[in-house]
């Protein structure tokens, strides 16, 4: 269980360090809170699967590419986010 629990911890914190590189190269773009937190749940549920799977962080993350799941995240999440969720954090 704690295994579990540190593996998908791992891919939050991978997905907290890509939204933020991603946010430190544009030099331009005003940080977008609702997109930072997106990219943790891509993060927690690649390092779910490479909990369940037993594999690496990588492997998990591109085997999931490959069969178009985190493709389907990003269109559920933002889904989620666009019809329920963003009213409740406009500013």
């Amino acid at each position: 269980m704690i295994e579990a629990i540190k593996n998908v911890a791992s891919g939050i914190v991978s997905g907290l360090v890509t939204a933020f590189l991603g946010y430190m190269k544009s030099k331009d773009e005003k940080f977008d809170p609702a997109k930072f937190a997106q990219t943790l749940v891509i993060g927690g549920l690649v390092g779910a699967v490479a909990q369940v799977a037993g594999m690496s962080y990588n492997d998990a993350y591109d085997y999931l590419a490959s069969i178009g799941i985190i493709s389907l995240a990003e269109y559920i999440k933002k889904t989620i986010w666009r019809r329920w969720l963003s009213k409740f954090f406009k500013s």
